[in-house]
């Protein structure tokens, strides 16, 4: 089975500077799971336990708002969720589905947070792509925050509605986000 994860892990960008020895690894912690489409994959508030790398299907992201669960992303093949609980111990941000059979390969935080404290190169590139990622998103939410500035009106006393090609753009905008 660890060669299977093996072989999965390298075809992911999360993993792209990774030798076959740290490939490894990683291979050795590492846990499949098939989940069966409209079944949840974690829920907003439960601990972060792993992160998650779609090898095959579709994962939708939403978070709980006001007016119900809104979709944040669609993830499939190569797709990254659940990173931030590798770095933080804090509850999910948000809730991933399974939109079809898919299945993804979970690296569990506490093995993987042994990895780095006993210095693994590994682990430590693994954490490095996952900073990029994460102040890439810091950059892309800084550029959403002056968008939305924008929006309000010159009193500042409300948002102006966004249309739907708006909206669109802002859903394709964060495609590029994991979570």
């Amino acid at each position: 089975m660890a060669t299977q994860a093996a072989a999965a892990l390298k075809s992911m960008a999360l993993c792209r500077a990774l030798a076959d020895a740290e490939l490894a690894a990683i291979a050795a912690i590492v846990e499949t799971q098939d989940i069966a489409a409209g079944k949840e994959l974690f829920r907003e508030g439960d601990p972060g336990n792993g992160l998650f790398l779609v090898v095959a299907g579709e994962i939708d992201v939403a978070k709980r708002g006001p007016r119900g669960d809104r979709s944040l992303a669609k993830l499939g093949p190569g797709g990254v969720l659940g990173e931030m609980s590798l770095v933080t111990s804090d509850a999910r941000s948000a809730t991933g589905r399974a939109l079809v059979a898919s299945r993804v390969l979970r690296v569990p935080a506490q093995p993987f947070r042994a990895l780095l404290d006993a210095g693994s190169s590994a682990a430590l590139k693994i954490a490095a792509v996952i900073a990029e990622m994460l102040a890439r998103r810091v950059a892309t939410m800084n550029n959403l925050v002056l968008e939305l500035a924008d929006k309000v009106d010159p009193a500042g006393k409300r948002l102006l509605a966004m249309n739907d090609s708006e909206l669109a753009a802002l859903h394709r905008t964060l495609q590029v986000w994991s979570f």
